[in-house]
């Protein structure tokens, strides 16, 4: 059994190391309380309990909600499912917060021929996201499909709308939070960019040696959890935690592979929004560990300097797989952020 478990959690592994890093109804929807069950079992059990989001070209997303108080979204990295995300973050934020978790379109194996992932249509993907889940269409917690139709949740201090939202982007999913405020810039009142770049010629890429590592396949499980280490995490980490098996503790649903190198291209050629970072207005949290190797940090340094008013944190002694490393103390900045402390 151990073996296999082991196994299981190379192969999930693989996966999310480059992260940059039933039925099916367009009616369903699912809600999750945390309140009352703060606890790492029943909040394991409360993943599994997803639903899907249609998109306006008919793709399944799958998703679930966490918590009650205003809408944060998360975006996922490049490789990610919605169980691979730490779970320690959900349940930190979903105290004072509704946490959406979503995938991206084709992660489940589900794909739109003529409509080919990029970083512009994971954009307009959350945007079906956002106006599916945390849109209210009658002014006071009612959607339009009325998943909030008892008022207790997207609710918080008497506000009744809940647009614009908070949206918290990791890596590749950084990269479409940015895209997605170019689009809609009116949307989002906090954006919190984690480890991510602006694209196009302006950003700093890595090292060539890292770029074609990332897009290379593993031969074993032993050796794609190898390279995760090596490129999520530091050597002073992996020496202090030799045991790999304490590396990335959340796993399930595995990424189609297909998709995965979808996403691949898709950031690599991103245009990038450079020229549009000094319009944002969203207040905006920029965080990266000064160690990652896969985006460099001074690309954070970039962006934050770019954006107004933007609040830059970089983490000593972390890379670029920080939020597997440090998910309370990140989710503790990002919620003091949200709550305006910081």
């Amino acid at each position: 059994m151990k073996k296999v478990i082991i196994t299981i959690l190379f192969i999930v592994s693989y996966i999310i190391f480059i992260c940059m890093s039933g039925c099916i109804d367009n009616n369903i929807t699912h809600e999750t309380n945390l309140e009352n069950s703060f606890d790492k079992n029943n909040f394991s059990s409360t993943m599994n309990e997803s639903s899907f989001v249609i998109t306006r070209d008919g793709i399944p997303l799958r998703y679930t909600i966490h918590g009650q108080g205003p809408p944060v979204i998360f975006i996922l990295g490049y490789g990610m499912t919605i169980d691979e995300w730490p779970h320690q973050m959900i349940l930190n934020l979903a105290r004072n917060h509704t946490v959406i978790v979503y995938n991206h379109r084709g992660i489940s194996g589900v794909q739109n021929p003529d409509v080919p992932f990029s970083i512009s249509q994971a954009a307009m993907d959350l945007h079906d996201v956002i106006s599916q889940l945390a849109k209210d269409q009658d002014g006071c917690g009612v959607t339009n499909n009325g998943l909030y139709s008892d008022n207790r949740t997207m609710l918080d201090k008497g506000r009744c709308s809940p647009l614009p939202v908070d949206i918290i982007g990791y890596s590749m999913g950084g990269m479409v939070a940015l895209e997605y405020v170019k689009m809609y810039p009116d949307s989002v009142e906090n954006l919190v960019l984690i480890s991510t770049d602006c694209g196009g010629a302006q950003k700093v890429p890595a090292k060539n040696s890292v770029i074609e590592e990332m897009g290379q396949t593993p031969k074993n499980p032993e050796e794609a959890l190898d390279r995760a280490g090596r490129l999520l995490l530091t050597e002073e980490f992996r020496n202090t935690h030799p045991d790999p098996l304490t590396w990335f503790v959340d796993f399930g649903e595995v990424a189609d592979p297909t998709t995965v190198q979808d996403q691949y291209r898709a950031f690599l050629s991103w245009e990038g929004v450079y020229a549009d970072l000094p319009a944002i207005q969203s207040r905006t949290l920029v965080i990266s560990g000064d160690q990652d190797i896969v985006i460099p940090p001074e690309n954070s340094m970039m962006i934050a300097n770019l954006i107004p008013n933007a609040t830059l944190e970089i983490r000593k002694g972390l890379g670029h797989g920080m939020i597997f490393v440090e998910p309370e103390e990140i989710s503790g900045i990002i919620g003091e952020f949200l709550e305006g402390i910081s």
